[in-house]
């Protein structure tokens, strides 16, 4: 019995040490989040993936900042449960110890060290009746003071099953899709991302009487956030005909273009004037330099040889004067202290 008790310990052991090698397995996301300062949150993303001979290879990502996508990671090393990696692109590396199922370490990069853990990353599962709830479109007014926008959600499922977004403003399709991610729905409280240069922008709703209730915050801005009720259905960008006549119209059709130039440098401009598919007349307004593209102008005039342009999102005026192939005039828009106005001349292509 004495040989039988210690044949089992010893395979105790060998199971066990087994299991703790398993739990050292790298293959796969692991994230953690760097305090950037006192407001200031990043989600990192780490995936691994494991070679034949045993070494690892790794990219990172940031759900937060799009502009952190599948960045090459080099000399990863996983021994004894110590790693280390560099991220040669941002100058960075990372050093940690694999302890209770976290890596517990640090993030270099020039100007100095964040403390940063690791945990194994794991997608949100949602259940059938969340997925049911969830699919299709839902809008909401964003409440941000002077903007008059709605927010669009969709929600679909991929080819693989898995509950995917996509976030639009109908006034201003020029800002394009947001991808929305890191979507949970569980216990009737909704949670997605939709990550941006600046920080991603979150938000945290609760589910009751077929709608949301909730706040849309970016990180890095203090709390609580702006307000935002999410109902179900679509909507439609809106069509802002102008109210010209032929003559009017005629004197401005075509594409404008001119430079804004400000203390922080120009951007260059390009106002349309155009007829749509239902022969009404609209007009839009581009920015090749910040890569917008189709700000609806919400109304304009044209009386005694001057134009009136006006756009609702952003807020903003142009008033000059024609002269055959130039407008000369200035831009006003809202800013943080008010009105302000900067010369802009327009030029007919």
């Amino acid at each position: 019995m004495g040989r039988l008790l210690r044949i089992a310990l010893l395979l105790a052991t060998l199971v066990a040490g087994r299991h703790a090698f398993a739990q050292q397995e790298l293959s796969g996301p692991w994230e953690g989040k760097l305090a950037v300062d006192a407001k200031t949150t990043l989600t990192v993303r780490f995936t691994f993936s494991q070679h034949p001979d045993g070494t690892y290879a790794a990219v990172l990502d940031s759900p937060d900042n799009t502009a952190i996508k599948n960045v090459p990671v080099s000399a990863v090393s996983f021994i004894a449960g110590t790693l280390k990696l560099n991220v040669p692109a941002l100058s960075g590396s990372y050093v940690g110890t694999l302890k209770d199922g976290k890596i517990d370490g640090h993030w270099t990069q020039p100007g100095g060290t964040l403390p940063l853990v690791l945990s194994a990353y794991q997608q949100p599962v949602l259940s059938r009746a969340a997925i049911g709830t969830l699919l299709g479109a839902w809008n909401g007014p964003i409440l941000i003071p002077g903007v008059k926008a709605t927010f669009l959600v969709r929600f679909r499922l991929n080819e693989k099953g898995e509950m995917t977004g996509a976030l639009t403003v109908p006034e201003e399709p020029e800002r394009g899709v947001g991808v929305v991610s890191d979507i949970a729905f569980a216990d009737n409280t909704l949670e997605f991302k939709v990550p941006a240069p600046a920080g991603a922008f979150t938000y945290h709703g609760t589910y009751a009487n077929g709608i949301f209730t909730g706040t849309w915050h970016q990180a890095g801005t203090p709390p609580p956030g702006l307000s935002l009720t999410l109902k179900k259905g679509d909507v439609a960008s809106p069509v802002f005909a102008l109210k010209l006549d032929s003559a009017s119209f005629a004197t401005i059709a075509g594409q404008w273009t001119g430079k804004l130039t400000s203390p922080r440098g120009s951007i260059t401009i390009v106002m349309r004037f155009e007829v749509n598919g239902g022969g009404q007349y609209v007009g839009f307004i581009d920015s090749p330099d910040q890569s917008v593209k189709g700000i609806p102008i919400a109304e304009a005039t044209v009386a005694a040889g001057k134009l009136m342009a006006k756009t609702n999102a952003p807020p903003a005026q142009f008033d000059g004067a024609i002269s055959g192939k130039t407008i000369t005039g200035q831009w006003t828009q809202q800013g943080p202290q008010g009105p302000v106005s900067t010369p802009l001349t327009l030029t007919r292509h």
